[in-house]
C-alpha cells in the first residue's frame, strides 16, 4: 500500500472515473399490501408470532 485516502469526495470521484461507484438506493418501507407470513424470505416452518429466548452468554 502506498497511500490511504480518507476524503469520502476523493474516493467517490475516484470509483466514478473507474465506473465502480454506485449510489446508495433511496430508503424505502415494505410494500403496503405486502403479508409478512406470505413474503418469500419467510421460512416455510416460521411460526408468527415469533418469540425471542435469551441464552447464557458463552464467552
Amino acid at each position: 500500500m502506498i497511500a490511504l485516502i480518507r476524503d469520502p469526495l476523493v474516493i467517490q470521484r475516484i470509483l466514478e472515473h473507474l465506473g465502480l461507484w454506485a449510489p446508495e438506493p433511496e430508503a424505502r418501507g415494505p410494500p403496503q399490501d405486502a403479508d409478512p407470513v406470505d413474503s418469500p424470505q419467510w421460512p416455510s416452518k416460521a411460526q408468527l408470532p415469533l418469540e425471542y429466548v435469551p441464552v447464557a452468554d458463552i464467552a
